[in-house]
């Protein structure tokens, strides 16, 4: 939590810093928290599935988003890192109330299809 966005976007937009302390104490005891179990920018990246990764402007989790896509694309695992401008870490989501989010949930469905593309089985 040492990033820029969390204090550029700490406060004000919904999920906040305080909030993310909070859930960081309930997910992960101070003892095991450098593990790359519980925090994967830590670890080996190696071998792991495409990813995709939204990260909205206004977010505490931006930076970390950004900071993780970088580091899969370092080991050459397939990543779309789709920027949610204006958004909020829960704004992409609220269909029918933020409009702007459709754009991102339609590159985010373009992304996984790309990753998994269908294979046409043979008839028998």
């Amino acid at each position: 939590m040492t990033r820029p966005s969390y204090e550029e976007n700490g406060d004000g937009y919904i999920l906040t810093t305080a909030l993310m302390r909070w859930f960081w104490d309930h997910y992960a005891d101070p003892a095991d928290r450098g593990d790359p179990r519980v925090a994967p920018l830590r670890g080996n990246l190696d071998g792991l599935p495409p990813a995709c990764i939204v990260a909205a402007d206004f977010d505490p989790l931006r930076d970390e988003g950004i900071a993780y896509a970088r580091a899969l694309e370092a080991t050459g695992t397939p990543v779309r890192l789709i920027p949610a401008r204006g958004h909020t870490h829960t704004s992409v989501t609220m269909v029918d109330v933020v409009i702007s989010g459709a754009p991102v949930r339609a590159e985010m469905a373009t992304a996984l299809k790309d990753f998994f593309p269908v294979v046409a089985v043979p008839a028998h």
